[in-house]
């Protein structure tokens, strides 16, 4: 009676390009049975994914090697064994399992059996490069381009790493014009290629991240960093149709925008650094420093600098980010904020709602409606920044209070779990990503909207920026900075801000504050035709700012250099200078 025989393979757990191995293979026939052959093949698929896995854009053999280690004949009952011998070939890539792409090596062993189903076992090999020796170390520096702005330089000891190797440097930064740099993120990021019918797609695998707070950091003053560059990280390779590349990312978040600066670098297989120390697993307060590093390196954040305790700091979609454990009882648990890159300025405030209170402004969505108050100047923008998305990331969320500047959230779950902590860690992310989307967004004030061309186009010629939640831009007039603001009753617009900071604070200015306000409005009347029709506003003048509020609606917001004009004078007068007088 013929039976289908009991395969056992014996593979090597990893192999090198260009290099033989053998596959032992035991047949364990429970009975005579009579065969047609026994072969191995040795096969390098590629399948290539839609975004998300959802969908096999293409699967095909790059590689297929067999050898029929047994002809027709009979396999008689008891235990057989066979060898086959395969190379592989020096230019196969390594296994790779991205986003989109899956380079997988494999072996499968068939016993074919005339008139009887076949008997069959496979088993997965990974394709490693051969460790071999380091290039000749190079140090390297770079910068981003400096231009007028903002830039970034970059110092390496050297652009080739190794898994376990510990990827130091240095960042510094200049150009920023007296604006202040806020963070610095500095990552070694992983970007797969894929390259398919002239289809390009890319998609980061890696990020490994390390986060410096610029406070108290100076133009010029060097920011070391260390990363360290996990064991069992996926070597550089190119192949056809795929490749994955590397690079450290160094990111500069200022006053002024956002700075990115890449710099290429390789990850491969080499010898490890002479000097290297063994390391032991940690446990208590170490593991779970280890368990938030861990955790924070998959999401780009890192451990808070300096703090004995856990914490997680960050910037995400251009928002910083903190998350720490919350220790009051009965609501330990998680707890992140979200700092808005730029304000909305819309008065904006969603927090829980509490038993028969109103609704506030109504979104439509009966879960949200049912769960927040929302506050705001103008329905109209409110909803707006209350996009389906951002609202989706907030519900997920126990508690959560939002306004202009912030959003708090808490979760009610474990801080010592990593798979806990991954799944808190993604739905922050998402937030700040709807948080991103929805300020990029937001639409003027309904009375303002048809002003907005201007307000753009002023804020662009004073070298400025412009918030277009409260129609409020900052510019610069003869090398001061200034403010233009929009103010506002109830959700009309009623009146401008004209704003002058003195930079630096002039001391000494306040016992000369009630004259300069008096030569200032003089020379409002006297310079600024249209001023006295609105001179229902008010005039102030302190150490640290000079400020004029009219009782108009500066539609046309370019005008507002009749008044600074003025105002940059009696700055000069108050600073003991003279141009030919005191407002010329």
């Amino acid at each position: 009676m013929r039976s289908r025989p009991f395969i056992a393979l014996r593979l090597p757990e990893v192999v090198h390009p260009g290099e033989t191995f053998d596959v032992e293979l035991s047949l364990e026939s429970a009975s005579a049975t009579p065969i047609d052959f026994v072969r191995v093949t040795l096969k390098y698929t590629q399948t290539l994914w839609s975004m998300g896995r959802q969908d096999v854009l293409q699967a095909r053999d790059r590689l297929v090697i067999s050898e029929e280690v047994a002809g027709r004949g009979r396999l008689e009952e008891g235990v057989h064994g066979y060898r086959a011998s395969f190379t592989l070939p020096r230019d196969v890539p390594p296994t790779h399992r991205g986003l989109v792409a899956e380079l997988q090596c494999g072996v499968t062993a068939v016993v074919s059996i005339p008139w009887w189903p076949d008997a069959e076992e496979s088993g997965d090999i990974v394709v490693r490069p051969a460790v071999g020796p380091r290039p000749r170390t190079e140090p390297f520096t770079g910068a981003s381009a400096r231009g007028a702005g903002a830039f970034v330089e970059v110092s390496l000891p050297d652009r080739t790493f190794a898994p376990g190797d510990m990827l130091t440097g240095a960042v510094a930064f200049g150009g920023l014009g007296g604006r202040r740099a806020s963070a610095l993120e500095v990552a070694l990021v992983g970007v797969e290629r894929v390259d398919v019918g002239g289809q390009r797609s890319s998609s980061e695998t890696h990020r490994l991240s390390f986060f410096r707070d610029l406070a108290g950091t100076h133009e010029g003053q060097e920011v070391p960093f260390r990363i360290e560059v996990p064991g069992d990280l996926a070597p550089t390779f190119s192949a056809e149709e795929v490749s994955l590349e590397y690079a450290l990312e160094a990111v500069l978040e200022h006053a002024g925008g956002r700075l990115v600066h890449r710099v290429p670098v390789d990850i491969g297989s080499f010898a490890p650094r002479p000097g290297g120390d063994a390391k032991r697993p940690r446990v208590g307060a170490a593991r779970w420093r280890a368990v938030w590093a861990r955790a924070g390196e998959r999401a780009g954040l890192s451990l808070r600098e300096g703090v004995d305790g856990l914490g997680l700091r960050g910037v995400q979609a251009g928002c910083v980010v903190e998350v720490a454990p919350v220790d009051e009882r009965p609501a330990a648990g998680l707890g992140a904020t979200v700092h808005i890159a730029e304000p909305w300025g819309l008065d904006l405030q969603v927090r829980p709602r509490r038993a028969l209170e109103l609704v506030g402004v109504v979104t439509g969505d009966p879960g949200f409606d049912g769960r927040f108050r929302v506050r705001g100047r103008e329905d109209a923008q409110v909803l707006a920044a209350l996009t389906p998305a951002l609202r989706a990331a907030l519900t997920v969320f126990p508690e959560v209070e939002l306004d202009d500047a912030r959003v708090r959230v808490r979760s009610a779950v474990g801080a010592f779990d990593g798979s806990v902590l991954d799944l808190f860690l993604r739905q922050i992310e998402a937030l700040a990503r709807a948080i991103a989307a929805a300020g990029a967004a937001l639409p003027p004030p309904a009375s303002m909207e048809p002003w907005l061309p201007a307000w753009r186009s002023f804020a662009e010629e004073s070298g400025g920026s412009l918030q277009v939640g409260p129609m409020r831009l900052t510019g610069y007039l003869e090398g001061a900075r200034f403010e233009v603001a929009t103010l506002f009753k109830g959700a009309a617009a009623a009146g401008t801000r004209v704003a002058l900071p003195l930079e630096p604070a002039i001391e000494g200015a306040g016992g000369g504050a009630l004259a300069a306000k008096e030569a200032l409005a003089a020379a409002l009347r006297e310079q600024v035709s249209w001023f006295r029709d609105v001179e229902g506003g008010v005039i102030s003048v302190g150490p640290e700012e000079i400020a004029v509020k009219l009782a108009a609606v500066l539609g046309q917001p370019a005008a507002a250099r009749e008044v600074l004009q003025p105002m940059l004078a009696a700055a000069r007068a108050l600073r003991g200078e003279r141009r030919g007088g005191p407002y010329r």
